[in-house]
């Protein structure tokens, strides 16, 4: 970690904000902080774990007291980098504000990464806490024992027992990571491999069956399915043949009888497209009549509107001519009146013009002459009123003055001497500490109280699991042995299907026997029906043959024999079947019960539950044993089914009750631990907090511990007053300074005012003048009617002669225009009504001989006979389709009688091909669904078969890892492991720490580790004898902490990765005698070329004539400024 840069405001005695630069302090390895006692050096330090941790560890409640008690807010900066030169720093903000006296609360915190641009990574100030820490990996505790050591805090480290030193040794290595943290990845990484191989293990129990005698009896029954669906297709395909032949013939049977139907149909209409035809011809006639009977018509209506027209035209052009006479002698007569008025209306403009200028120039001077009067009423006004402010201003300025003097006399009544307040803080520094201790052992109660009501809690819920464990075991006993009455049962089926099958192989044997000896008999009567007397032979060749009494019996054939044998050798096929299916089933049992028993140790000794023997099928026929078997099995199966479903479930639900109980007993051995833990660190608290107490009796026992608050109020509150007064005095400066200057502003203002006022007076006599020489001038004209009045009366007369002169003007030339228009269109009309005529003879002409021997006499007659537009297309049309669909279908009917060539079936034929079609497509597609079935059942076993084998490999690994995890656990048990790692820390930091202080005391004094984890020291100049810490001197305790210092900073890696570049010393110097320190500070400026930098804080001379680089810490003013810092390099 390396510091950049510091800002303080408000803090203690600062006030201004000051900024420190440590990238140009810390760069010649060690550096100071001087300053006198009390300036402020120690509170350098604390703005530094203020702005990182919140806290000021000197400060009652780590904040109290810690405002400026002038100022309001206070507002601290921090930026630094986790190590020099990288590339990524982070700054910290905060701000508080005054609260009451001592308390203060957060405004403002947030911590920012800066990289090429900022990003807040919290806002919050536990989120920035919390941060902070992630960061550094170091509590507030370990940031002021090993990195910034306030007064107070530089030989903690040295002197802090064994357990915890060794637990912040743990934080600043890093080895949480070994401890509790190793421990728990462990856990769970065996809770993983366990859970993981349970669920191999449900897995394989969910595959069933999943052997080598499986998987071969899968694969035959597919092979069976498949010769089943080759003799099925075999069949639909013969089939479809006949089906195909019959549909050919019955399809053209349908086709024709459906031709001739739709052509009966279509000459029903025949009447009607003969009538159609009639009247689309006479539509054509009327059609090619049609253009012109239009035109004749047209030019009939043209000639009659030529002809209204041209009479409009001749009386519009009549009124034209008389209006444009009139409109001519307006105009001559306006002209001539113009001509006499005009030049006796522009003299009187050019007079009224002239008269008009200096009527204005007279009102403008009234205007400015009363301006100017009123501007000298009111700086008579302003100049009474100035007079009056400036002996008011006079009056405050003697009482305030008289006041600020005796302010400064209450001020010097309730100032605080620095003895005084020295002393109230060291008392208040340690009544903080003891009641922080007690604040802790409050809290550490309040902890252990609730960790007992916890660990009562759980040791409730161990009982409840327990009992439920119990209950489930009740539970799986009972399915348990439901399962066994099962098994029971299929014994008794296996053995009675076992009995039946025997009888039925006898039964079999018998009918054989009778069917063999009927066969023989036959065949015998017909031997010797073909022999011949006197013949020989052809078995034994004798000629002389014997009637045998069976040959003249007469032997038919026993069908019924035949057809029992068939009966019974389909019973016993079937019970072959069955004994398969049932002897499965009893070794799925076997597996599953020892499955169980193997889960469930306690079923071992579970009481076999008195079974029944089953109902005897001995008495009762074949057929009815056989039947009875089966029912039996069918019922048997659901109850298998049933009961393994119930006791998987039952064991399942037992196993995680198992589970839950012992994690809920990790967690209780986990909490009691807690619990011992608590009351140890309750009894190292209540051991600080007597420590604690007789340090401060030592140094304050004048003041009960409890009053320490009530003499810190006493000095704020007469500081707080002494605040008032200068800060009243300090407003009586500005209030009297302020007067002084506003009473020369008002004297300079009152004889401003006084020249004013002349002036304008001047000015209003010279205005009076201009005003007399105007209206002189206008005379006897400004008494009579208004002159503006009159100009405008005249410009008004001279503009209306034009205007009316224009308009008329404008109206003649209209007139003349609509004349000309009216003659034209008088001579276009007769033109046109002169065509209309021509064109009307012309289209007479046309219309009698178009419409000659057609029938038609008149244009009208030819629009009445017209169709509506697309009405003749679509009468043709459907004239041509009817005529084409009749071809058609004659056509039509020729040819699918061709095709059939004399053959015909039946209506009972071809439902008979359609049937026999179905019934083979439906035996085919029975056959391809059951090969498809047994396929995928043998494809299902084929994987569970091969995820059968690849589970039992991984249960083998997941074991091995198991056994591993478990023997990790048992190592890493406690926290062995960490405190190991923590002793070896110690140990090296020890040694450094030796060598150190070796080099500072001229080899005398060696730090070693006692068997405790404590440091004892080692006087090597009397012998090597061993003396406890306590025994040192404080020069000797400064030397031996400052080595364990040094040592300790070198080797600590922020959060396991950056090491630390500095750390800051704020006591111990004035110990020291010259020797020693020149030897300290020598050792101290070797640090450079370790890449450490150290911070020396001490008001000690010969430490500042020393160090090259400095930070000077100017004492803050009373009642003035606050703490300044300045650098001084040497």
């Amino acid at each position: 970690m390396k510091p950049i840069l510091l800002t303080i405001k408000g803090l203690h005695s600062f006030r201004e904000e000051q900024t420190i630069d440590f990238a140009g302090l810390s760069g010649a390895g060690v550096f100071g902080i001087f300053g006198p006692t009390g300036s402020g050096k120690s509170s350098i330090l604390d703005a530094m774990t203020l702005a990182l941790y919140g806290k000021v560890e000197r400060a009652a409640n780590n904040t109290h007291g810690i405002l400026n008690h002038a100022e309001d807010q206070l507002a601290v900066s921090f930026t630094f980098a986790l190590q020099s030169g990288h590339r990524v720093s982070y700054k910290v903000e905060r701000v508080f504000k005054r609260t009451d006296e001592t308390k203060v609360k957060t405004a403002l915190c947030r911590l920012i990464e800066i990289k090429d641009e900022q990003t807040v990574l919290a806002d919050k100030a536990n989120e920035v806490n919390k941060k902070v820490e992630e960061l550094l990996g170091l509590t507030i505790d370990d940031f002021t024992r090993a990195v910034v050591l306030p007064q107070g805090k530089f030989a903690e480290f040295l002197s802090l027992k064994g357990a915890e030193r060794r637990h912040m040794l743990q934080r600043l290595f890093n080895l949480e990571q070994y401890g509790d943290r190793l421990v728990k990845k462990l856990r769970k990484r065996a809770q993983e491999a366990a859970a993981k191989k349970n669920e191999m293990l449900a897995e394989q129990s969910g595959l069933g069956d999943a052997g080598e005698d499986a998987l071969k009896q899968a694969e035959q029954q597919f092979h069976e399915a498949n010769a089943r669906l080759e003799a099925a297709e075999e069949k639909r395909v013969r089939a479809k043949e006949r089906f195909e032949s019959h549909q050919e013939i019955w399809n053209l049977q349908t086709e024709r009888d459906e031709y001739e139907r739709r052509l009966k149909k279509l000459e029903d209409r025949r009447p009607y497209i003969t009538d159609l035809t009639e009247r689309l011809k006479e539509a054509e006639t009327a059609l090619a009549l049609e253009p012109y009977a239009e035109r004749y018509s047209e030019a009939v209506r043209r000639q009659q509107r030529a002809e209204q027209e041209h009479e409009l035209a001749k009386r519009k052009s009549e009124a034209e001519t008389a209006s444009f006479t009139r409109q001519n002698e307006a105009y001559e007569a306006w002209r001539v009146h113009k001509a006499e008025q005009e030049p006796k209306l522009v003299k009187e403009e050019e007079l009224y013009q002239r008269l008009s200028a200096v009527e204005q120039k007279l009102l403008e001077a009234k205007k400015e002459a009363e301006q100017t009067k009123a501007e000298h009423r009111k700086k008579e006004e302003e100049y009474e009123a100035a007079s009056k402010q400036l002996n008011a201003v006079k009056d405050r300025l003697i009482r305030g003055q008289n006041r600020q003097n005796e302010l400064k006399e209450e001020l010097k009544a309730v100032q605080v001497t620095a003895d005084e307040r020295k002393k109230c803080q060291t008392a208040a520094q340690l009544a903080a500490g003891f009641q922080q201790t007690q604040e802790q052992i409050t809290k550490e109660r309040a902890n252990l109280t609730t960790q007992m009501k916890n660990m009562e809690k759980l040791n409730g819920e161990s009982e409840a699991l327990s009992a439920k464990a119990k209950t489930e075991q009740e539970d799986i006993t009972r399915a348990y042995q439901t399962l066994q009455t099962v098994y029971h049962m299929v014994c008794e089926t296996e053995r009675s299907l076992k009995a039946a099958a025997e009888r039925a192989g006898k039964t079999q044997a018998d009918l054989r026997r009778r069917s063999e000896e009927a066969r023989t008999a036959a065949l015998t009567k017909e031997l010797s029906e073909k022999l011949i007397e006197g013949k020989p032979c052809p078995v034994c060749g004798s000629t002389q043959h014997d009637r045998p009494r069976s040959a003249h019996e007469t032997h038919s054939p026993d069908t019924d024999v035949q057809e029992r044998l068939q009966q019974v050798e389909a019973l016993l096929s079937e019970a072959a079947a069955l004994s398969q299916e049932v002897l499965t089933a009893k070794v799925a049992l076997e597996e599953q019960s020892g499955r169980f028993t193997e889960e469930c140790p306690f079923l071992q000794s579970a009481r076999t539950p008195e079974l029944e023997a089953a109902s005897s099928i001995s008495g009762r026929p074949l057929d009815e044993a056989f039947s009875a078997v089966r029912l039996e099995w069918k019922q048997m199966k659901q109850d298998m089914l049933s009961v393994k479903e119930k006791v998987t479930r039952l064991i399942s639900a037992y196993q995680q009750t198992v589970k839950q109980a012992e994690q809920l007993a990790e967690r209780i051995r986990y909490e009691e631990k807690e619990a011992d833990r608590l009351r140890h660190s309750l009894q190292e608290l209540e051991s600080l907090s007597e420590s604690r107490l007789n340090q401060y009796n030592e140094v304050c026992g004048d003041i009960p511990v409890n009053e320490v608050d009530a003499w810190q109020a006493s000095i704020d509150d007469k500081d707080r007053q002494a605040e008032e007064f200068e800060k009243r005095i300090e407003t009586s400066i500005a209030f009297l300074k302020e007067h002084e200057e506003e009473k020369e502003r008002l004297q300079e203002k009152k004889h401003q005012l006084e020249r004013e006022r002349l002036e304008l007076h001047y000015a209003a006599e010279r205005l009076q003048q201009v005003i007399d020489g105007y209206e002189q001038e206008l005379g006897t004209a400004a008494e009579e009617t208004s002159i503006s009045a009159k100009l405008e009366a005249v410009r008004q007369e001279l503009q209306l002669l034009k205007t009316k002169e224009q308009s008329l003007f404008d109206a003649l030339k209209q007139a003349q225009q609509s004349l000309n228009d009216a003659k034209g269109r008088e001579s276009g009309s007769l033109m046109s009504l002169r065509d209309a005529e021509s064109a009307l003879e012309k289209a007479q002409n046309d219309w009698r001989v178009r419409s000659k021997d057609t029938g038609f006499t008149e244009p009208d007659q030819v629009k009445k006979s017209l169709l509506p537009q697309g009405r003749a297309e679509e009468m043709k049309k459907e004239i041509d389709e009817f005529l084409d669909t009749s071809k058609q279908l004659s056509a039509n009917i020729s040819r699918v009688t061709d095709k059939l060539a004399d053959r015909r079936i039946s209506e009972e034929e071809w439902t008979a091909s359609v049937s026999l079609l179905k019934q083979a497509e439906a035996e085919s597609g029975a056959a391809m669904e059951e090969k498809g079935a047994q396929a995928k059942a043998f494809a299902v076993m084929q994987k569970q078969h091969k995820r059968f084998k690849e589970i039992e490999a991984e249960l083998k690994s997941w074991q091995t890892q198991i056994d591993r995890l478990d023997k990790l656990q048992s190592v890493c048990k406690g926290n062995t492991f960490v405190e190991f790692l923590a002793e070896e820390q110690l140990e090296s930091v020890a040694r450094d720490a030796s060598a150190r202080l070796g080099a500072l005391t001229r080899q005398r004094y060696a730090i070693l580790v006692d068997s405790e984890g404590g440091f004892v020291m080692r006087d090597d100049a009397n012998g090597g004898v061993k003396r406890p810490v306590s025994s040192l001197s404080g020069g000797e305790t400064f030397l031996t902490s400052l080595s364990l210092a040094l040592a300790l900073s070198a080797q600590i890696q922020l959060r396991g990765q950056y090491p630390l570049q500095f750390f800051f010393l704020d006591e111990g110097f004035g110990t020291l005698d010259q020797g020693l320190l020149d030897t300290v500070v020598t050792a101290l400026e070797k640090l450079q070329s370790d890449n450490l930098s150290v911070g020396v804080i001490s008001h000690v001379q010969e430490l500042r004539a020393r160090l090259p680089k400095k930070l000077i810490v100017h004492p803050s003013e009373p009642g003035g400024k606050g703490t300044r810092v300045t650098l001084e390099i040497m």
